[in-house]
């Protein structure tokens, strides 16, 4: 009787904290085209104290979670957990590592639940910890932070009610409102869009006319070289009547004057040259003076 009640016992509790906005459930993961998955699931619960009793609750509550949830993902191949204790919240990581999509196999009813269709993944599942369940309402300013849901297809997503952020759609939703999430991927990687082959081809031409530009402009400077290398030199410049500054007279120094050479005085103007030799003239006959007369005594 007693291992009958147990687990009505641990439901309850677990239904207390869930109305309490006390659980957290965070999931990020990837699909690959392999149909695989990879990522991180965080479930846990927030300890009222830390009391071996609230301890051993929230841990029963995490494992009836994470079951109806994930059914036997935790003991599937690739899959490993590890003791979550942040925030005051008490649970388990389980992180993913290539595990198969068949690993998804809770049969409860809203299940996290990943399938492939052709060349497009289907995700569906439900989080619903609503007081609606229990007669309550719901508050519109609830703290939507501890139940988010991401999910990353390969390709271009084809259809999704979350919100989507290029190919990874994501939902999140307070304590007391119930979620019911589905989206469609491709399969396969998106290939590269038009705008990119845009962008690529003219990053290519303007990089093509930079180099020829710059070949151009090398080819102009080689050329103009040559052209004056080749050219003759420039005449001198011509001689003009400008009086060349004297040079100034160098400073006396007590070194002995060398005895200037006296030059050989010019030829007067006057005196002409002597003529040519010719036939040799004749003395000229001086004239006799005349003799006293005698005089007598």
């Amino acid at each position: 009787m007693k291992r009958s009640i147990l687990p009505r016992v641990i439901a309850l509790g677990v239904l207390v904290l869930a109305l309490a906005g006390c659980v957290r459930f965070q999931a990020a993961v990837t699909l690959t085209p392999d149909n695989t998955v990879n990522g991180e699931i965080v479930v846990a619960v927030l300890l009222p104290d830390d009391t071996t009793e609230s301890r051993t609750t929230a841990q029963a509550g995490t494992t009836q979670i994470a079951t109806s949830l994930l059914g036997t993902l935790t003991s599937a191949p690739g899959v490993s957990t590890s003791d979550y204790e942040q925030d005051g919240y008490l649970g388990t990581r389980i992180k993913l590592t290539n595990v198969a999509l068949s690993a998804f196999n809770s049969q409860e009813a809203g299940a996290l639940k990943f399938t492939r269709e052709g060349d497009e993944f289907v995700f569906s599942g439900t989080i619903d910890f609503s007081s609606e369940s229990a007669g309550g309402g719901t508050d519109e300013n609830a703290d939507d932070s501890n139940l988010t849901v991401s999910v990353t297809f390969p390709g271009a997503v084809t259809d999704h009610n979350g919100e989507l952020s290029g190919t990874t759609v994501s939902w999140k939703t307070p304590i007391d409102k119930r979620l019911e999430m589905s989206a469609r991927g491709g399969a396969n990687a998106a290939g590269p869009g038009i705008l990119l082959f845009v962008i690529i081809g003219v990053v290519v031409v303007v990089l093509a006319a930079a180099v020829v530009a710059v070949l151009l402009l090398l080819r102009s400077r080689r050329n103009r070289a040559a052209v004056v290398s080749a050219s003759p030199p420039p005449p001198p410049p011509p001689v003009t009547d400008a009086v060349t500054p004297m040079a100034a007279e160098p400073a006396k120094t007590d070194t002995p004057a060398t005895p200037a050479v006296s030059a050989i005085p010019p030829i007067p103007a006057t005196i002409a040259p002597a003529a040519a030799p010719t036939q040799a003239a004749a003395p000229a006959k001086t004239p006799k003076t005349p003799k006293p007369p005698k005089t007598t005594d």
